[in-house]
């Protein structure tokens, strides 16, 4: 992504439909961008970082990116392939910690 900037308004937005789609979710979120200091160079775009404990000493992560094509499109539809993927998340983890399906 050149210059992620000029999508600021649009993960504005994205957080705050987030938080209610993700909200009710046993899953810690967070929206990065390339001017915070955590964020991980090693990614070119904004991203999704997810976390997901099984017990207070493990937890799985994983990093969604936000493409531009991402943000060309409507944000509630986004917002809905995110929770997608974020479900899809729940059950990798489901099946490799429980062997469920």
């Amino acid at each position: 992504m050149k210059d992620w900037k000029i999508y600021s308004a649009k993960i504005d937005e994205l957080k705050k439909i987030l938080e209610e789609t993700l909200g009710g979710l046993d899953v810690e979120y967070e929206v990065k961008t390339p001017d915070e200091p955590d964020f991980d160079h090693n990614i070119k775009v904004p991203y999704l970082l997810l976390r997901y404990y099984t017990d207070q000493e493990h937890a799985h992560e994983r990093k969604i990116e936000l493409f531009e094509y991402y943000f060309d499109s409507p944000i509630q539809e986004t917002a809905n392939l995110i929770k997608d993927m974020v479900e899809e998340f729940f059950m990798e983890i489901d099946q490799s910690e429980y062997g469920g399906g």
